[in-house]
């Protein structure tokens, strides 16, 4: 019998983020695209590549999550998955030691509390989006990271390096 494959992707308003898993979670292929207001192309680019190195008929269950996600179930079929469920999911499987998720996306920020469950693994305690303009914080440091000629991913590491931490305003950016 063949291992199960999973593939799930995440379409948000800015970026299309792709993990395929085997049946014991272990990642096949990952990807981080920006869509430029294009997640149709870029969504069908993946699948392509995906379908260069796995047939596409292989994967066992397709699922999407993000802003965009909903969209994609009539074309390709599959299941939704809301983006905290994801989070809480995947965390306590990779990572079951953290307790607190914070996921700054192009339209909204997602502060989540995962609690440790008993016998192992974490669940959701609770969790908070922000609701005003300066939810597209994430397209904000998106475009800030191309004017200055950087990968957003380097953000993170240039942070911690400060020797001096800004003020951030909790309203439009």
């Amino acid at each position: 019998m063949k291992d199960k494959i999973y593939l799930g992707i995440d379409v948000g308003s800015t970026s299309v983020c792709t993990i395929l898993l085997d049946g014991q979670a272990h990642i096949l292929y990952e990807d981080y695209r920006r869509t430029y207001g294009q997640p149709l192309s870029v969504v069908l680019n993946v699948l392509e590549e995906i379908d260069r190195q796995i047939r596409l008929t292989e994967i066992t269950s397709l699922s999407f999550t993000g802003s965009g996600g909903k969209s994609f179930l009539p074309l390709l079929g599959g299941e939704f998955i809301n983006e905290i469920i994801a989070h809480g999911k995947a965390v306590a499987h990779f990572h079951p030691e953290v307790r607190t998720v914070i996921e700054i996306g192009g339209e909204d920020s997602k502060l989540i509390f995962l609690t440790p469950k008993p016998g192992g693994g974490s669940r959701i305690l609770d969790f908070a989006m922000n609701t005003l303009c300066a939810a597209g914080t994430g397209a904000f440091l998106d475009q800030q990271a191309h004017r200055l000629g950087l990968k957003i991913e380097e953000f993170s590491r240039l942070a911690l390096e400060a020797k001096n931490v800004p003020r951030i305003a909790g309203r439009c950016a």
